[in-house]
């Protein structure tokens, strides 16, 4: 539940569907940490180019899936682009890895 919350709100709650929403939020932030760190791990290989790829995204998401149909790569991807300002954040057509781009 997210404070402060309308009397609307509390009226039309749904305990269940606020338990998905709470899973959907920590598999994000889960993922988020993981990225952050293989960022900065990988930060003095990927100076140059100014291009950091992270790959086997698919893999990454159903090790920490724990609502199977749901898909949270396009939440992911809003928090990328939260946590790395202005830089292009792209996923190829196959959704195998997440490029970030600050050249």
């Amino acid at each position: 539940m997210k404070f402060p919350i309308t009397r609307e709100s509390l009226q039309t709650y749904d305990y269940d569907r606020e338990q998905r929403e709470e899973c959907i939020r920590a598999q994000v932030a889960i993922l988020l940490d993981a990225l952050c760190k293989d960022f900065e791990r990988e930060m003095p290989g990927n100076q140059q180019e100014k291009v950091f790829k992270w790959r086997d995204i698919q893999h990454k998401i159903s090790l920490t899936q724990r609502q199977k149909d749901v898909d949270c790569l396009s939440r992911l991807i809003d928090k990328i682009k939260e946590t790395f300002v202005g830089c292009d954040i792209q996923v190829d057509a196959y959704k195998t890895y997440i490029s970030i781009d600050w050249s």
